[in-house]
Formats: C-alpha cells, sequence, structure tokens
C-alpha cells in the first residue's frame, strides 16, 4: 500500500488477523525441502532462511525449522525419533514411519499402526507418552530471537495439536474410523488420552515463550477433508472433538495466542462448528476439493476469520504459466481478502514439480 508506513512481518500478520489495513499482503512461504534446494541453487541462496527471506515470507513455522529428526512437528526440543536400523524411525507414540520416494522427492509414510488388528479391549491398555518427560522448550525464546534479526520481527508459528491424525497413527485409519462409528470405548481411550498430552504439550510451549520470544500461533493440525468430502461426519466430529478443540483453543487465547487451524481437502461439512470454536486462521483453502470460488468461501466463512492459503498446487502451479499464477493470486487477494483478513499461500507445501518461474511469480504477486 502506497504511502503506508513499513510494518514488520509480526505486525503485518497480527493486523491481518485483527482486519486492520497493511503495508503489503501478508504471505506464508512453505515447501518441500526439494523445492528449497533447488531455489538455494538457482537463487545462489546460502541457506533455507535466505530462501524465506527472498520469498517475502512473514510466518516462520517453528516446526519445521527446528526438527531434529522426526516426522512432523514433535522431533524437537528435546527428541528424536528412534532408528529401528531398518530404514524406519519410531516416535514416542510407537508409530513407525519410513520414507517413500517418488519422482522428484520423498515423503514419510507410515509403516506400522502400533494398536492396528487390537480388540477393541486391547487398546485400553494402551498408556500414552507424557510430554513433560520427553520435552525441554527451555530453549525456545532464543530459537526465536535468533530469527528476528534486527528490527525485523516474524510472526512465530508452532504445531500444537493434531488429534485426529494422530488417533488413526496409532489405531490405522480403517480400525480407528469402525471405533468412531461404533462408539467404542477404544475411540474414547485414543481421543481423550491424545487430548491432554496435546494440552500438555502445547501449554508447555506457551509457557516457555516470554514477551519478544513468544509463540504467536499454536497450529491444530487435522486433515478432516479429502478430496471428495469430509472424512468423518460432523455429528462424530462434535461427538468427540469439537468441545476438547474448543477447550484448547480457549487455552491458546488465554496465553494471548492465535488459533492456526489446518485440514487438507474439503471441509466445508465442520466448518461452521471450526468457526464456533474460535479459530482464527483457516489453512490451507483447497477451492478444488471445496468446488468453492474465492468469493463463495468468503462468504461462507464470514468476515471474522483469517483465510490462508488458496493457491493450487495441484494444477495451477504445475501446468499454469506465471501470468496464470500472477491472475490468481490477484484474485484471491481481492476475493479473499474482502474482509481484510487473508494471507498469501499455497494450498499445500510447494512440490518439486512446480516451476521455479512459477514461484517466482507467486513471491512477485506479494507486492
Amino acid at each position: 500500500m502506497s504511502g503506508f508506513p513499513k510494518m514488520t512481518s509480526r505486525e503485518r500478520v497480527l493486523a491481518t488477523v485483527k482486519g486492520a489495513p497493511v503495508d503489503r499482503i501478508a504471505s506464508h512461504f512453505r515447501a518441500e525441502p526439494e523445492v528449497f534446494e533447488a531455489l538455494r541453487g538457482r537463487l545462489g541462496l546460502a541457506d533455507d532462511e535466505a530462501v524465506r527471506r527472498w520469498a517475502k515470507s512473514d510466518i516462520r513455522d517453528l516446526s519445521g525449522i527446528c526438527n531434529t529428526g522426526g516426522y512432523g512437528g514433535y522431533s524437537l526440543f528435546g527428541w528424536r525419533d528412534r532408528d529401528c536400523g531398518d530404514g524406519e524411525q519410531e516416535d514416542f507414540w510407537g508409530v513407525r514411519r519410513r520414507r517413500v520416494a517418488y519422482d522428484g522427492g520423498a515423503y514419510v509414510e507410515i509403516s506400522r499402526f502400533p494398536l492396528s488388528g487390537a480388540a477393541p479391549e486391547q487398546v485400553l491398555d494402551y498408556r500414552f507418552p507424557d510430554p513433560r518427560k520427553i520435552f525441554d522448550f527451555g530453549s525456545l525464546p532464543e530459537r526465536i530471537q535468533s530469527l528476528n534479526r534486527g528490527a525485523q520481527r516474524y510472526f512465530i508459528l508452532m504445531e500444537g495439536e493434531s488429534l485426529f491424525d494422530r488417533c488413526w497413527a496409532l489405531r490405522g485409519m480403517e480400525d480407528f474410523m469402525m471405533d468412531l462409528i461404533d462408539g467404542n470405548e477404544a475411540a474414547e481411550h485414543l481421543v481423550e488420552g491424545n487430548f491432554r498430552f496435546f494440552m500438555e504439550f502445547t501449554r508447555m510451549i506457551l509457557e516457555a515463550g516470554k514477551g519478544e520470544a513468544a509463540v504467536d500461533a499454536i497450529g491444530l493440525y487435522n486433515d478432516l477433508g479429502t478430496q471428495g468430502g469430509a472424512m468423518i461426519s460432523p455429528a462424530i466430529y462434535r461427538k468427540h472433538f469439537k468441545e476438547r478443540q474448543r477447550r484448547l483453543a480457549a487455552m491458546i487465547h488465554g496465553f494471548g495466542a492465535k488459533v492456526f487451524y489446518h485440514s487438507c481437502g474439503n471441509l466445508l461439512p465442520m466448518l461452521p462448528d471450526l468457526l464456533e470454536i474460535g479459530i482464527d486462521i483457516l489453512d490451507p483453502l483447497q477451492l478444488n476439493a471445496m468446488k468453492l470460488s474465492p468469493s463463495r468461501l468468503r462468504e461462507l466463512a464470514g468476515n471474522e476469520v483469517t483465510l490462508h492459503g488458496g493457491l493450487d498446487t495441484q494444477g495451477l502451479l504445475v501446468n499454469g504459466s506465471p501470468d496464470d499464477v500472477r491472475r490468481e493470486a490477484e484474485t484471491l487477494k481481492r476475493e479473499l481478502g474482502r474482509a481484510g483478513r487473508y494471507i498469501l499461500s499455497c494450498s499445500h507445501y510447494l512440490q518439486p514439480d512446480v516451476p521455479i518461474a512459477n514461484i517466482q511469480a507467486v513471491v512477485g504477486a506479494i507486492g
């Protein structure tokens, strides 16, 4: 915005969430490691942080930056997944994963679900890990301060919960879905046990950060949608997850932080419930899966929640031209940002099949 005083990244995102004026659109760059590597090579940048600065990213997700060897947001600050010696790693839940190569990169996939095939009554014997015996967030303020150089301050995000996903990672997708449908004791044991873990894990993060070295948002990462519809019904969400996530959101807000809610796919059936529990930022906006235009999504979401994402990584960014990317970015800024609450980002991590010219077009659209 011409003539508007320049803001720090943190100021820009916080103003966006409030619906206040900003100097330019807030943005968040996220990509697979292979994309970071390609950009470092093409642009002559020293490290991943240099790539984020080049990309004008206002958000720093510490769950990825501080990872010390493992999957997702939990191999950090005191934990490193156990090397099983056969190409697999095991986390503190007992879930095993292995890297699986595909054309251009690799993804981590679950190879062992520890409670898969167990009878529901056997699931009740599972004892959940205690985060206070695993993690030490004493160095969190130092890590945050190391990112904030000079007068710059970034908006700091950390994953704090993945309740639905951790349940099926323990039980196996089919068995957990059947538990939910049956409404048996195994479903309640898994959901409640993991909920208690995540409440304490999140509390530890929020207690560790202070003042300029505080975490600004906690991520709730639950993939409730697929390409064709929701993973579970609204009734099941309300029975098992809604009130627990409402309690978690209230605790996060009590520390002065924001709630960043991630769900891939079509989550429209749960959207009213998510808005009701008090989320602040909704990610990643897979519009094709939801079969919605940007303007219709803004209409359904209302004007109080900040929308984050939306640039299609399945079609547009892979197959479109840089001009196509720039046009779509402007459309998203105009339609999703009608209420002032929009953060420009992609609908998933950028994949290795996205041309660098299209990534440059996204950066150019930020302004």
